[in-house]
């Protein structure tokens, strides 16, 4: 299976893609992917095509959809929340790393074999991180996201979470 670079379409997030800041944040540093979630209203606001513009006072001469400021999921945290999401993500670094490497070697005649949790507690914790991140990064946007051209930005989650 051939993949392009990320953050290109049908691309595969790396690890350190995944922090405490989140897609938000990195799309205001990386404007021009903005686009790919003009239909995701509840999690990016003030994200719309320019063809949906049709009032006089938003022209779409004054809208660019790459300077609308986007504000992170997660803002202020205690320092317990702190601590405790910061394990919560260390968690599904951890297992996303093994995870994509597996399903990026995998061919074939040989499917990935992917993480195997060593208790009933590290599945849980798993799963906790999982709830957290899907805050923070919203997969079905990551990889459905359509511009304005029905382009898709498909970034691929390579396994299930």
């Amino acid at each position: 299976m051939s993949f392009s670079t990320f953050p290109g379409q049908n691309s595969i997030p790396p690890a350190t893609f995944y922090n405490m800041s989140g897609l938000a944040t990195w799309l205001n540093y990386n404007p021009t992917y903005k686009r790919y979630f003009i239909n995701y209203p509840r999690e990016f606001p003030g994200l719309y095509p320019t063809t949906a513009i049709s009032s006089p006072i938003i022209s779409t001469t004054r809208y660019n959809i790459q300077n609308v400021p986007l504000a992170p999921q997660v803002i202020t945290l205690s320092q317990y929340e702190s601590q405790k999401y910061r394990e919560q993500l260390d968690t599904f670094i951890r297992v996303y790393t093994y995870n994509s490497n597996a399903y990026v070697r995998a061919t074939p005649t040989k499917p990935p074999i992917y993480y195997s949790f060593s208790s009933y507690q590290e599945l849980m914790s798993y799963k906790s991180s999982v709830f957290f991140i899907n805050k923070l990064y919203p997969f079905d946007a990551m990889a459905k996201g359509k511009d304005e051209n029905n382009n898709i930005l498909g970034w691929v989650i390579p396994f299930p979470l």
